[in-house]
């Protein structure tokens, strides 16, 4: 089958460049933990908008995010280190039950995205990380598609890069209209940049009929090509390996 070309402006680029926080935002969530509480802040996954007005259920406590998207919540116990549920709801969202490691007195994620509601027959993959690396990019392979902010080779409107981040903690967003049963898609991430290895700060929130698949964290390795998961038949198979840098290249 022939391969088709998507050209991306230089325009639409610089715009989905930008990472949904900075380091300075983030900093300063780090500041709150001397007052005794920690800032959860909740953002769209395609446009990094702050989602206001999400009930945000952390265990057994109920809050309501504010105009910035972001809650309050109490610091944890410093006792034991545990995994807290959190379940994000949101009219216009899909739903998203998720569990927050806390570590010495802390949240070891505060920084949440929530996917727009998807028909049916789509998935979306999103990547979301720390700040280092800097630039880690997604990409989707079979032997029809190779999707990436290096690489925009697809089928015309079925697959979709609909963000790139380049200056940490993301997100990439890809969009899959249809997915072909015949096909075989590869989910990999390629860090870009030489500084930092991907780490297990990384996440990639997986969307398929209609509802969050999974949430896989990634590993905390220096290569800097792997695998996380292949889609075959409308079933996703998790399962993470080193690939040749030259896959995520070429």
């Amino acid at each position: 089958m022939l391969k088709k070309v998507i050209l991306i402006s230089t325009l639409t680029i610089s715009l989905m460049a930008e990472s949904c926080w900075t380091s300075v935002e983030v900093a300063s969530f780090a500041q709150d933990e001397f007052s005794d509480y920690a800032r959860f802040s909740i953002k769209d996954a395609i446009t990094c908008k702050p989602i206001d007005g999400a009930l945000i259920k952390l265990g057994e406590n109920v809050f309501k995010t504010d105009a910035k998207g972001q809650i309050k919540v109490p610091l944890p116990d410093t006792s034991l280190d545990k995994r807290v549920s959190i379940k994000m709801r949101k009219k216009g969202y899909i739903d998203a039950d998720e569990k927050v490691m806390t570590v010495f007195g802390s949240y070891w994620n505060n920084l949440f995205l929530m996917s727009p509601d998807l028909p049916l027959k789509s998935t979306r993959f999103v990547l979301s990380w720390g700040s280092t690396p800097q630039d880690l990019d997604l990409h989707l392979i079979s032997n029809n598609t190779h999707i990436s902010y290096r690489h925009t080779r697809s089928i015309s409107g079925k697959v979709k890069l609909d963000r790139d981040a380049k200056r940490g903690f993301g997100p990439e967003t890809i969009t899959v209209k249809d997915i072909d049963k015949n096909d075989t898609y590869k989910v990999v991430i390629y860090k870009y940049t030489s500084g930092g290895n991907i780490n297990d700060k990384g996440q990639v929130r997986i969307y398929a009929n209609s509802k969050l698949n999974k949430v896989v964290t990634l590993p905390n390795t220096k290569s800097r090509c792997i695998e996380i998961a292949t889609v075959h038949n409308d079933k996703i198979t998790y399962n993470t390996k080193v690939l040749d840098n030259s896959i995520c290249r070429k």
